[in-house]
């Protein structure tokens, strides 16, 4: 599992962490909010916190050496494609666990955020109904 999220190390891991859950959460919850405030589809917020994790991957590349999205073992797998297909598309998962922990857990913060602001929106907007019949 660790090789999957940080496959430099451990000390690699406690960046990468700090990093996506500090600054990517806080990311992640501007774009939640700024979806819902504009009455868009979570959908939406899949594909920013997807636009997120590539950029959180990339920064705790260039900022710590911490490969998040090992682009030679993607291409190694790629390659591997026509000799033992079996074996690429196995390991391929693997290679791409640290973006899919990343993009999952901005996702799920990113979510939190839209469902609060909505149910805020919606309790200001149609706030007369909560007060049931006279």
């Amino acid at each position: 599992m660790l090789d999957m999220i940080a496959p430099a190390g451990p000390d690699a891991l406690w960046t990468t962490l700090l990093l996506t859950v500090i600054l990517g959460g806080a990311a992640s919850t501007a774009a939640g909010r700024a979806v819902a405030r504009n009455w868009r589809r979570p959908r939406v917020l899949a594909l920013y916190a997807y636009l997120l994790a590539c950029a959180f991957g990339f920064l705790d590349y260039a900022l710590f050496e911490n490969p998040v999205i090992p682009l030679w073992r993607i291409g190694e797998d790629l390659a591997m494609l026509r000799t033992a297909p079996g074996a690429a598309l196995a390991d391929l998962p693997r290679a791409l666990g640290g973006l899919a922990v990343n993009f999952a857990f901005l996702l799920c913060v990113g979510l939190v955020a839209y469902s609060r602001t909505r149910a805020r929106q919606m309790a200001v907007q149609y706030g007369f109904m909560a007060s049931g019949p006279a």
